[in-house]
């Protein structure tokens, strides 16, 4: 059995069921991720999966490293493979200059002694079908494509969508995403050949469930909504978990019978703290002195003013404190 093999039996083990997607779209991942894994006596013990991302930051693209499928079989849990395995991931993402890393935590106490600081949020909306927004007629043209030919329109759209701290797509991502993980519907808004607008959704029984809701102005909008809301007869629910800057409920007919919820979501640290502050120089007038226990080349002062002592999760937390997350991992 092939080393990615034995990780593919291990992540279905630990995580009780095959990946989204199956075994393509496992393989697939890992394509673009480095693959770290620990042993004993020649058994595979524990696994994470490191995969290189970019997302835009103030305007600019630049390195993330993506932490995934953390597993280990449960005879060998407590043994520190995993804490190891994260301590070899950021050494190595530090020496690649690597700005940032994402996750979405099992537990945000054991990721904290990474140095990883919560700071994504998500809002989670179940509304009944006939309370959606129901937009407005516009001039604009919906068209629902098969993700083929979607894609380029897709991918314009989401290029031109800013979005402090997430996700930059390429040709990888959009692919991985919609050619193998998951394989749902897709609306894309037209003025006449250029794309203004998509939804990208699935049908879960009698819910109507938006994944990504993008749209360039506000006839795009009108449009993406009196799309959505047009199922109301055949569906009960529209369910959207969206990013944590999104307020549908003002634009609801009856917001009071919608459930909202904020959810925590990812946590992220910056791994090359010297790599960032070159690209990102901090202008505010403090001193920080920061410290970082797993990669202590971050540990840092710099700047004039006020001297204020950090570690490297709360300074995170305080460059990325605007930040939104468009994507659902």
């Amino acid at each position: 059995m092939t080393l990615e093999a034995a990780c593919l039996e291990l992540a279905k083990y630990a995580f009780h069921k095959n990946p989204t997607g199956g075994d393509r779209a496992f393989y697939k991942l890992l394509e673009q991720s480095s693959l770290h894994t620990h042993t004993e006596n020649g058994d595979l013990t524990s696994m994470i999966v490191d995969t290189h991302f970019q997302v835009n930051f103030q305007g600019q693209t630049v390195p993330m490293s993506g932490i995934g499928y953390v597993a280990s079989y449960p005879e060998f849990r407590g043994n520190g493979a995993a804490s190891q395995l994260m301590t070899d991931i950021l050494r190595e993402n530090y020496q690649n200059e690597t700005f940032f890393s994402y996750l979405a935590p099992f537990s945000y106490g054991f990721y904290s002694k990474f140095g990883y600081s919560y700071v994504f949020n998500q809002k989670h909306y179940e509304i009944n079908a006939v309370d959606f927004p129901v937009g407005a007629k516009t001039d604009l043209t919906v068209k629902r494509l098969a993700y083929a030919t979607a894609q380029v329109d897709l991918a314009c759209v989401h290029a031109q969508a800013v979005g402090n701290g997430s996700l930059v797509r390429g040709d990888f991502e959009w692919s991985y995403y919609y050619d193998y993980k998951k394989q749902p519907h897709f609306a894309v808004i037209y003025d006449q050949t250029e794309s203004r607008g998509y939804v990208i959704y699935d049908f879960d029984g009698m819910n109507f469930v938006i994944q990504e809701l993008i749209t360039l102005d506000d006839q795009a909008k009108n449009a993406a909504y009196r799309f959505i809301a047009s199922h109301a007869g055949a569906f009960d629910k529209i369910i959207y978990t969206a990013p944590s800057d999104v307020t549908l409920e003002q634009e609801m007919r009856e917001p009071g019978r919608a459930k909202i919820s904020l959810l925590p979501y990812m946590m992220a640290r910056i791994v090359n703290l010297k790599a960032f502050l070159k690209q990102f120089p901090i202008t505010v007038y403090k001193q920080f002195t920061i410290t970082d226990d797993i990669l202590p080349e971050n540990n840092l002062t710099f700047g004039t003013g006020q001297a204020v002592t950090m570690t490297i999760g709360e300074f995170t937390k305080f460059v990325m404190q605007d930040v939104i997350l468009r994507e659902y991992f």
